[in-house]
């Protein structure tokens, strides 16, 4: 489809300038306890296992239930980034933007048309990573695009860059539209999908200074190119426009199927261009 070849020409560019199962709960796996950083010891492994089963999250208010979420994601990054462990890579980013820009935003419910909406989006975008996260720590199902990421994170001759944008790539080019046509999203929600994305364009600089007060500088060149150092607004806007389509279209069942192949097209074709980092 035409709107996801715009939106892998997108994210191809960005990496050009860089290059020019198993049931919610369970026993942790074997590879739980360590990707490259200093082992996790039992009781921070079962404390992910457990805040990664979002199954447990509390019911009711969509706000209560969203800073819920984003709470267990803050604990699951914070044990990880003690240690170092590459799985980090990406979680300490959707961490920061949660913390310091969709958080403070989505508690100022007369920006949205449909606050609940937007909630629901928040939420189901912070799930799309933590399910598959559950099933790295239980030796469950992960997606392909999670699976690569984890793959990558533990082995440690791959450059802290490659797997960076492995998450990166899993999460804007199939985790974003899956999440945003999961909730039910019609044309009239547009103004609130904006909102919320417009609000992380305006904040990407955090993945970058976050990422490297952690992990050093080596990777700051790679998340330069999410940030508006050179990822553009004019192109994450773009970006985000052609996700919306892409939400549409899974929603109608004569185009789902064309569209799931163009969506993993388009996270294979980058994934392809991100092997020189």
């Amino acid at each position: 489809m035409r709107s996801t070849f715009v939106g892998g020409v997108i994210l191809c560019a960005t990496v050009a300038l860089l290059v020019a199962a198993a049931p919610a709960s369970g026993a942790p796996s074997a590879r739980a306890s360590a990707a490259c950083g200093t082992p996790l010891n039992t009781t921070e492994v079962s404390e992910i296992v457990s805040l990664s089963h979002l199954d447990t999250l509390p019911s009711g208010p969509t706000l209560a239930r969203l800073a819920a979420t984003a709470a267990r994601l803050n604990g699951i990054t914070d044990i990880l980034v003690h240690h170092r462990d590459r799985r980090a890579l990406f979680a300490l980013g959707l961490d920061a933007l949660e913390q310091q820009a969709v958080l403070p935003l989505q508690r100022r419910e007369s920006a949205f048309d449909d606050p609940d909406y937007a909630h629901r989006l928040s939420i189901e975008v912070m799930s799309q990573f933590l399910v598959n996260l559950h099933g790295e720590f239980v030796g469950g199902h992960v997606e392909p695009r999670w699976a690569r990421h984890f793959a990558l994170a533990h082995d440690c001759s791959f450059s802290l860059g490659r797997v960076a944008l492995a998450g990166y790539n899993a999460h804007y080019t199939v985790d974003m539209p899956r999440a945003v046509a999961a909730i039910g999203s019609r044309p009239g929600n547009a103004r609130d999908y904006f909102t919320v994305l417009d609000t992380i364009g305006r904040n990407t600089n955090v993945i970058v200074e976050r990422t490297k007060a952690v992990f050093g500088g080596a990777v700051g060149p790679v998340l330069d190119a999410l940030s508006f150092n050179g990822f553009t607004t004019a192109g994450f806007a773009a970006f985000n426009a052609v996700n919306f389509a892409n939400v549409l279209a899974l929603q109608n069942p004569s185009l789902r199927g064309a569209t799931e192949a163009a969506m993993g097209a388009q996270w294979k074709s980058v994934d392809i261009a991100v092997q020189a980092l």
